[in-house]
């Protein structure tokens, strides 16, 4: 009795010549193949994703791609770590969400909390943020800043994971100036990208980008408690958010409860000595 086997592409019957073919024409099996080819094509292409992060350089980037000099990205997201600046999210909610919106693009704020903590020690007792600590010398030493990989990164690898994202170009917002800053992902599904660099845009390119657009400059993005602030910084924090003063005096008391001798201030000295209480 001959074999009869159904095609795995039209799903017809047919008398194969030989017991390994699948398909009943060579057209069958060339719609196969073409699919396939499609497929593998989709899976390898990566996901565009632009990690905001509030400031010049981010913004910059929204402004090209409201502008339509830099293409869309597929995803947009930027992170709630609890720390940063009042100023950074009534700029963003005010000025940056919308004016994306209008070209299409939605910005994804999503919470360092919802998948992993952001605490300021970790359990052996590292201290997280690059504060001060004091060694018997003028300078003292500064901690490795870890917190952003803890608190901005991973969160987002995470969100990506949730949404299906298989491979990533993931944007950061570097001026042309700063390429010491460019990083390789730990990540092979990862890969960072820095369109300011790309384009050779410093920082003052980037606020002429803005400029161009019509919208209102950032302020200086940073995490209340953020050592790396200079001093105009910190009396802008203490003069006119006095809420977000007193988390940074809180944070320095918390941290020298647990490691003497630990300051946000590179002068070694208390916040409040430095600035008055």
């Amino acid at each position: 009795m001959d074999l009869v086997k159904t095609c795995k592409e039209c799903g017809k019957e047919f008398k194969p010549k030989r017991k390994d073919r699948e398909y009943c024409s060579r057209s069958c099996s060339n719609k196969m193949i073409a699919r396939n080819r499609e497929k593998k094509k989709l899976e390898g292409k990566a996901t565009t994703v632009w990690s905001c992060g509030g400031g010049v350089e981010s913004t910059a980037i929204a402004a090209l791609v409201y502008s339509g000099k830099l293409e869309r990205p597929d995803l947009a997201v930027m992170t709630d770590t609890y720390w940063e600046k009042q100023s950074t999210w009534d700029y963003v909610r005010r000025a940056l969400k919308p004016k994306l919106a209008e070209v299409g693009v939605k910005l994804h704020i999503i919470k360092t909390t919802d998948y992993t903590d952001n605490r300021l020690v970790d359990e052996g007792g590292y201290i997280l943020i690059p504060a001060f600590q004091a060694d018997g010398t003028k300078k003292g030493i500064r901690f490795r800043t870890s917190c952003n990989a803890l608190w901005k990164v991973r969160p987002v690898r995470n969100w990506l994971r949730e949404r299906g994202v298989r491979k990533c170009e993931n944007w950061v917002g570097i001026s042309a100036e700063e390429q010491h800053r460019v990083r390789r992902s730990d990540k092979r599904w990862f890969q960072h990208r820095y369109p300011l660099i790309e384009l050779g845009l410093g920082r003052d390119d980037c606020l002429r980008a803005i400029d161009d657009v019509g919208w209102p400059r950032p302020p200086k993005t940073s995490c209340v408690m953020c050592p790396m602030q200079d001093d105009e910084a910190w009396l802008t924090l203490k003069n006119d958010y006095p809420n977000e003063w007193e988390t940074a005096l809180e944070v320095e008391r918390e941290l020298q409860g647990i490691k003497p001798g630990v300051f946000l201030h590179n002068s070694l000295r208390p916040l409040d000595e430095v600035f008055g209480g």
